[in-house]
């Protein structure tokens, strides 16, 4: 990488931002003609790198050319993970997560490891979460200990056509406030692999009556979360079921549980939205 690039990229950025040379140099503590040397293909001193890219908002790989800053971010996310073994890089996107949460906040409280070591200080049933509520989105996190996760929603033009234009919620919630079919999924997800079954599984394992068997795989059939084939067994044609697990299952239960379990744990906790959540 040339010297000569870093000059040509403070120019780039300077005009970008809107400034002039003697802005630049004030911020730095040189004289306008120094930024002028710099753009013309003069190199600043090495002290001064820190506060150009500062004044910026950018990294000093970014002063000598090495992509945007966003590049620079994207770059660096997708080196960091993909240097991660592959079994702990969700674990490692998490980690990250928690540092995107604590930028939007707009101050860093902890890095990964001293949120860890905190974890490690609760109780195994204390939840603490992380939540930031603004006009421009919001953001939901588990920190520790039950479930990690994050949820960031950017503020949507209309979010009523979003949630509710053409979908119908109180069926599915009806269905689901059936004890027998809530236990059935939950009894679903727990198996290993996909393997073919008929309503006597069903039957046999949660001890329910054959019609209700039927009637849950019927509503499982409805909302799409079985596969059906047929089989001849025994000179017989058997219909045979394949459930297809989702994780909007078991994320609908992390927040459900919210609203039942109210959280009370906070690490992060910012609420300045005014907008309603709907409309």
């Amino acid at each position: 990488m040339e010297l000569t690039t870093i000059g040509k990229r403070i120019a780039e950025l300077r005009k970008e931002k809107g400034v002039r040379q003697e802005d630049l140099a004030q911020h730095v503590g040189v004289t306008a003609q120094a930024v002028s040397k710099w753009e013309n293909g003069g190199v600043p001193d090495t002290e001064l790198l820190p506060g150009i890219a500062e004044y910026f908002g950018v990294s000093i790989d970014t002063l000598f050319g090495r992509g945007s800053c966003f590049g620079d971010i994207q770059e660096a996310i997708f080196a960091d993970i993909t240097g991660t073994r592959e079994e702990e890089r969700i674990s490692r996107a998490f980690e990250l997560c928690w540092m995107i949460q604590q930028s939007i906040f707009g101050k860093i409280f902890s890095d990964p490891e001293t949120l860890k070591q905190e974890a490690a200080e609760h109780h195994p049933n204390d939840q603490v979460y992380s939540r930031i509520l603004s006009d421009h989105g919001y953001t939901e996190m588990g920190l520790f200990n039950r479930m990690q996760y994050f949820l960031a929603v950017p503020e949507t033009a209309d979010k009523e056509k979003a949630l509710l234009d053409g979908i119908d919620y109180p069926p599915l919630f009806g269905t689901l406030s059936d004890p027998a079919f809530f236990n059935t999924l939950l009894f679903l997800h727990r198996r290993e692999g996909v393997h073919s079954f008929t309503e006597k599984l069903l039957m046999r394992e949660l001890g329910l009556p054959e019609e209700k068997a039927k009637q849950i795989i019927g509503e499982l059939l409805r909302w799409h979360l079985l596969g059906r084939t047929e089989a001849e067994i025994d000179d017989q044609l058997v219909e045979l079921y394949q459930f297809r697990p989702r994780p909007s299952f078991t994320s609908m239960l992390i927040f459900a549980r919210e609203m039942i379990d109210v959280p009370n744990h906070f690490y992060v906790n910012y609420d300045g939205r005014r907008k309603p959540y709907l409309k």
